[in-house]
């Protein structure tokens, strides 16, 4: 903002007229007689709308004569220069807003058995239905379906045809702070007459843990999403007891059951229990952080 101006100076044709331009730093311009008068008079112009000029700390000189060009030129900066400082005052798109980050949680997701480690086998087709390749098939719908939920961040512990001890798994999400494991398995029985979906957790865990909660919420949900036979949750001896968070493994059917089985081997159907799957999770992120819910 400027706060004063003088015009002092000798002969017109001997001695250079002498602009000042007192700022918060102080700005000097050295002048023509005629430009300083074109200069005064554009600033007399331009000083009338409040907080257009902005002038760098400093001294500036210039010793003239200025050209018309150069009047106009330093005008134009000023006035564009003043501009972006009260549109960025003004801020009319709200850029300097400070909005609150939206919370992310890390869903552990893993496709359970994987390499040298097959899993359940149905021997009685042909080719071969091996439960590892299940398991990582739903998984990988399920990782899509998390990482499109804009407060959900997947971390997929198995993503290849590989082994990886159950150690391994766990610290993996640990590691990556995630707030629930869950991990997928096919089941399995000496006969075909079974079938149906459980989820289980490890027996190390109390009533009131979360886990349970974990649990019952997605059982609820795949079975709704899938149509299958609810076969409950209940708890046995597990690694998921290594587990500090809720951890939970979700058994989505037996593959030595016919009609089971070729439906778990359905990519359609597959990805109806990865939708499930995520409306438990869902559900109990809710419930465990209510106060991040949308208003």
């Amino acid at each position: 903002m400027l706060r004063k101006h003088s015009v002092t100076g000798g002969p017109k044709k001997t001695s250079p007229i002498q602009v000042v331009l007192s700022t918060c730093a102080g700005f000097t311009l050295r002048l023509s007689a005629t430009s300083a008068v074109r200069l005064v008079y554009a600033l007399f112009v331009v000083r009338g709308v409040r907080g257009l000029i902005v002038f760098p700390y400093g001294d500036f000189e210039y010793p003239g004569p200025m050209t018309r060009r150069g009047v106009v030129l330093i005008v134009a900066v000023g006035v564009v220069a003043a501009a972006a400082f009260v549109v960025f005052l003004a801020d009319p798109f709200n850029w300097l807003a400070q909005s609150e980050p939206v919370p992310s949680y890390v869903i552990a997701i893993d496709a359970g058995h994987g390499g040298r480690d097959p899993g359940a086998i149905a021997e009685d087709v042909e080719p071969n239905v091996y439960e590892k390749d299940i398991n990582l098939a739903i998984v990988e719908m399920l990782r899509e379906l998390v990482d499109a939920e804009p407060d959900f961040a997947a971390e997929q512990i198995r993503t290849l045809d590989i082994f990886i001890s159950l150690e391994d798994r766990i610290l993996q999400a640990a590691e990556a702070g995630a707030e629930v494991y869950v991990t997928i398995h096919v089941n399995s029985y000496f006969n075909a007459d079974p079938h149906g979906i459980e989820t289980i957790i490890d027996d190390t865990r109390e009533q009131d843990d979360d886990a349970w909660v974990l649990a019952e919420l997605i059982q609820s949900s795949v079975t709704e999403a899938t149509g299958a036979r609810d076969r409950g949750t209940r708890s046995q001896e597990s690694y998921l007891q290594r587990a500090t968070f809720p951890a939970v493994s979700v058994e989505t059917g037996y593959i030595t059951n016919p009609e089971e089985r070729a439906r778990l081997i359905d990519p359609a159907y597959q990805q109806q229990i990865a939708q499930g799957i995520l409306n438990g999770i869902r559900q109990f992120i809710d419930w465990r952080y209510p106060a991040n819910l949308s208003p």
